[in-house]
């Protein structure tokens, strides 16, 4: 149970700690967050190819064959 408070302690610190204070910690928040946004984008690309290419296969053969 301890440990779990620390790690919510560490969150929180995480979360509420103050923009400017430590340059190098917010190039490395602001890096961790770009690249996890960019794998978001990237999934959702994807996801809207694979679900495009379905679309097109199903209108092809059922509406125009």
């Amino acid at each position: 149970m301890a440990e779990i408070k620390e790690k919510a302690k560490q969150f929180w610190k995480a979360i509420t700690f103050p923009d400017g204070i430590d340059k190098e910690y917010d190039c490395q928040c602001d890096d961790s967050f770009l690249k996890f946004l960019d794998s978001v984008i990237v999934f959702s690309w994807s996801l809207y190819g694979i679900v495009a290419t379905i679309s097109i296969y199903f209108f092809i053969t059922r509406e125009l064959l």
